[in-house]
């Protein structure tokens, strides 16, 4: 009890001092004289926060590490044992308030909460719980506040945009020839960009706070040989003069720095492994696939009347032929407003019979991710997830430092995985922010005739957010093993194991059969309705059909290879696929379902305690402590205290009687046996003799409270002239 009562001591001191500091703190840095900028307090504020994370992270356990070598090298005795100064005294009273707490927490415990090994277990379960539950919450809500939501708008709107016929622009969906890409990019990439702004200056005609970052590149990829065969194409690099002609020789302009006359010139790319490992991907197109890294490019000029005369130097020598697989139109834009990115990549597919297949890709992306650009919910939530991040690792190394063994067993591999994804996401975080910060200082110090390549950070801000996914989807799964306590997650997870082979059976025949109607309806309707197009978009299409999903597809598009194929095939979609074997796939799960909740019904024993039991028992203090001010008081209402028991009582015994009426009473007397009812006769007469225990002794505190002294110590009755011996037998007391 003293030991108790100087914790609680110290904890009072604790946030008296902590509330002093902060009130102070706070105070000074208000009426101090000076007002900061909120940017620069919050940049204060952070700095505070990473010394005393480099503190902690790097500078103690250096500290640590000297001492431990300082101890192992020259040993030192330890100081004789020394009580501790000013711990009071236990006295009769403090013995009988211990008793006291023992008696109540005898009362809480049952006979089930004397099984160690299952307390051990909830006693881990419940560390795990509030690790990984908050680390899940904390992880959850910096995804959430990382991702803006409206970046969908901008997206949405930029695609109509350059897509879509406009009053001032021509759109890229409207492109069905090679010589309107000509008219295409005057028109929209051009005169659009170069419209006269409110404000006198030249801008963007249809957002003005959107504003070009360098100069828009042409980027065309050309096959060597121009027969489609079905392997992958060799792609061209040669250098060729006008009219794509050989031998290439230098023009008398080439030293002069013009590019208005500059031809397609094969593109330039730094060797370098942060190259090979953003840029070397392909973009998949309709017709084939192209690289990144690779074919030929042309950078526009930064004034209207220079790229004018490029447009018409590009078509007067036929730089875009009929062997132009693909054109892509690159460039980024910037609100700073938003502070927003916009990447667009337009491309423009040749296909062999002379059409364009036109596709606009648009990124909107944050990757300025400084301290004064971000809210003090998210700065606040990430210091939350970094700190439960630290936690987390010291509980895993922790773990395999004091048992090596558990390094091989599969959920600390998985929380190993865990720590690899931080450290990676970390990473990336630095890398982008690093390759943001090199463009914009490109940004300061280049003319306005350069192109600037966001290529490199938006691939790291994609890998960063997948990343994301994969923590997401590992950490649920950590989640999911810690809340296997429940009896619905047991159901859940046991119902998986044992049905696995007869879904995954069923799931085969369900894809062959998927993969059969698709292939089916393609032939003969693919190449006069999108949905059967592709083989691919053909199967995805019928998948989606048999779910219920029809907003795209119509009846009309089975019958392109004749009625009664048509009818044939899509009454083997909709009753074979989507009616007969989809049941027959949930029916299979509903009895494994039913057969695992028999299975668990049988194993279950009703003496072990639940984990809600162990919390209540285990954490009993901290949950009475805390929710002391929710406790209803005591209210008479016009009774006494014996009335209003006997009150109480009789409302319980109605509630139950009603409840039993409701109910079979047969089934209530079979769900208890005569062992389990001798159980609970047994433990109502324990608790019954521990309340009496209980009374006994709050009544001795009392007594010697009232009638004590200071140390509870009641006063030695006065000696009595009568001598015992004249006493009657019966009022005598046995002595044990």
């Amino acid at each position: 009890m003293g030991f108790n009562n100087m914790s609680r001591k110290n904890f009072a001191c604790f946030a008296v001092t902590a509330t002093v500091l902060l009130v102070c703190f706070t105070l000074v840095s208000i009426f101090s004289g000076f007002m900061h900028e909120p940017q620069r307090f919050k940049t204060m504020l952070v700095t505070i926060v990473l010394v005393f994370f480099f503190q902690y992270l790097i500078l103690e356990p250096i500290r640590f590490l000297i001492l431990g070598i300082d101890y192992a090298t020259w040993p030192q005795e330890d100081p004789p044992y020394k009580a501790e100064e000013g711990v009071p005294t236990m006295n009769h009273i403090s013995y009988l308030r211990i008793r006291l707490r023992s008696l109540r927490s005898e009362l809480l415990i049952t006979e089930g909460h004397t099984n160690e090994l299952l307390n051990q277990r909830y006693k881990r379960i419940a560390g795990d719980l509030l690790l990984y539950g908050s680390y899940f919450i904390a992880l959850m809500l910096l995804v959430v506040l990382q991702e803006d939501q409206a970046n969908y708008f901008n997206t949405y709107n930029m695609q109509r945009l350059f897509g879509d016929n406009t009053s001032v622009t021509f759109g890229l969906s409207q492109v069905y020839f090679i010589y309107q890409i000509h008219s295409y990019l005057q028109i929209t990439m051009i005169e659009a960009f170069f419209a006269p702004g409110t404000y006198g200056y030249e801008g963007w005609w249809a957002m003005e706070q959107w504003q070009n970052i360098g100069v828009v590149r042409l980027r065309q990829v050309r096959p060597v040989d121009c027969h489609i065969g079905l392997g992958t194409p060799e792609w061209d690099t040669k250098t060729y003069a006008p009219e794509w002609r050989l031998p290439y020789h230098r023009m008398h302009y080439t030293e002069k720095f013009w590019r208005i006359y500059d031809p397609f010139v094969p593109a330039q790319f730094e060797p370098s492994f942060l190259n090979g490992l953003l840029l070397n991907y392909d973009h998949y197109g309709y017709l084939l696939n192209y690289p990144e890294v690779g074919g030929y490019e042309v950078l526009m000029m930064s004034t209207k009347v220079h790229c004018i005369q490029q447009i018409q130097y590009l078509q007067s020598y036929g730089w875009l032929d009929k062997n132009t697989s693909a054109l892509f139109i690159d460039l980024t834009m910037y609100n700073a407003d938003a502070n927003l990115f916009t990447l667009l990549t337009l491309r423009l597919e040749n296909t062999p019979f002379g059409i364009q297949i036109p596709r606009v890709h648009v990124d909107s992306v944050r990757m300025l991710g400084s301290v004064e650009s971000r809210r003090n919910i998210e700065l606040f939530i990430l210091f939350v997830h970094t700190v439960l991040v630290i936690l987390f690792v010291r509980g895993v190394l922790s773990k395999i430092w004091h048992n090596p063994a558990a390094a091989h067993e599969a959920w600390t591999m998985v929380d190993l995985t865990i720590c690899i994804l931080n450290a990676i996401m970390t990473v990336l975080v630095i890398m982008r922010d690093i390759e943001t910060a090199t463009l914009l200082e490109m940004v300061e110090t280049a003319t306005k005739g350069q192109y600037l390549d966001f290529q490199r950070p938006l691939r790291l801000h994609q890998m960063l957010f997948i990343v994301k996914g994969f923590l997401v989807c590992i950490t649920t799964m950590r989640l999911w093993k810690v809340l296997q306590f429940a009896s619905v997650f047991q159901h859940f997870t046991q119902t998986l194991f044992s049905a696995w082979r007869a879904v995954a059976s069923l799931g085969v025949i369900i894809l062959v059969v998927l993969m059969a109607i698709g292939i089916t309806l393609a032939v003969p309707n693919g190449n006069n309705a999108v949905v059967f197009s592709h083989m691919v978009q053909s199967v995805v299409t019928c998948m989606w059909y048999s779910m219920g999903f029809n907003g795209d597809i119509r009846p009309a598009d089975f019958f392109h290879g004749g009625r009664i194929l048509g009818i044939m095939l899509y009454l083997v979609l909709v009753f074979l696929l989507a009616i007969i074997l989809m049941n027959v796939f949930a029916s299979v799960i509903y009895d494994y379902f039913n057969e695992t909740s028999r299975s668990l019904k049988e194993q279950s024993n009703r003496s072990s305690i639940t984990f809600l039991e162990f919390l209540r028992v285990e954490y009993a203090d901290l949950f009475g402590d805390t929710f002391r001010c929710l406790r209803k008081t005591y209210d008479r209402r016009g009774h006494t205290v014996a009335e209003n028991v006997e009150l109480e009582l009789n409302r319980r015994e109605l509630i139950k009687s009603k409840r039993d009426h409701i109910k079979n009473p047969q089934q209530l007397r079979a769900r208890l046996s005569t062992e389990q009812r001798n159980a609970d006769y047994r433990i109502r007469g324990e608790k019954m003799f521990k309340l009496m225990a209980i009374l006994d002794i709050q009544v001795e505190i009392l007594e010697r409270l009232v009638l004590g002294d200071r140390d509870g110590n009641l006063p030695t009755p006065p000696a009595s002239d009568s001598d015992p011996e004249d006493m009657p037998e019966m009022y005598r007391k046995r002595r044990r």
